[in-house]
């Protein structure tokens, strides 16, 4: 890679309105839920579920673009197979249905960002198709990341020809996030979009993420909206 193709910090900032263009969601807390309620992790992965659908619906009506939801790390396939298969089963019927209808209802595009080699080949299908479907939308964006790996994100953009002229267009993800909210009481990121997270407002719910309310999702916003933020100026 060449000088011509390293990305330009200074134009990868973030967005300066009050409020955020791009918002990442990375709701932490299921198996605890789970097991605090006494319930599967299918029965805890769908309440998580009708939370997103719920919170996504909200900050689109807010006027946010662009939403990244955190779903699965690379190190999340190390989990118990079962675990797994709940996660991916909730992910790939929302995919049929509350998500295309998302999509078609808001003419959002829907982009998977992760490992796709190692996703059940009925479950890549339905992401394909579904990105396939809203390629051409235009009032917004959904970013579902599933087994994502920075490292691995950063190795395919180096590689592509697509756009060898900018490194950042060849990103899964390509605008930086203004705002990133998380549950589950861990303050940390855990690999979430690193590079377009650089100049990110961080918020860190006491809760995991079936407690949370559209009040909580409310206060955090309206928290972003009175930061007077420099961009490290």
């Amino acid at each position: 890679m060449d000088n011509n193709t390293l990305p330009n910090s200074a134009d990868f900032h973030p967005a300066p309105g009050l409020v955020p263009t791009h918002i990442g969601i990375i709701p932490d807390g299921g198996r605890r839920w789970a097991k605090v309620h006494e319930c599967s992790l299918q029965e805890a992965y769908s309440v998580a579920r009708a939370k997103l659908q719920e919170y996504v619906n909200y900050l689109y009506d807010c006027g946010v673009f662009e939403i990244s939801i955190y779903l699965s790390s690379i190190q999340n396939f190390k989990r118990e197979a079962d675990e797994l298969d709940a996660n991916l089963d909730i992910v790939e019927t929302s995919l049929n249905n509350l998500i295309a209808i998302l999509a078609k209802q808001r003419n959002i595009r829907v982009v998977m960002a992760g490992n796709r080699e190692i996703l059940p080949a009925s479950f890549l299908t339905e992401v394909e198709l579904l990105e396939r479907l809203t390629l051409n939308n235009k009032g917004g964006r959904l970013n579902l990341l599933i087994a994502y790996d920075p490292i691995e994100e950063i190795e395919q953009a180096i590689k592509s020809k697509e756009n060898n002229d900018h490194f950042i267009k060849n990103l899964w993800v390509t605008t930086p996030v203004d705002f990133i909210i998380r549950s589950g009481k861990a303050p940390l990121l855990s690999n979430f979009l690193p590079i377009q997270s650089g100049f990110a407002r961080l918020y860190f719910f006491g809760k995991l993420f079936n407690d949370l309310t559209i009040e909580d999702v409310i206060c955090a916003l309206g928290n972003f909206s009175s930061l007077e933020r420099k961009f490290g100026e």
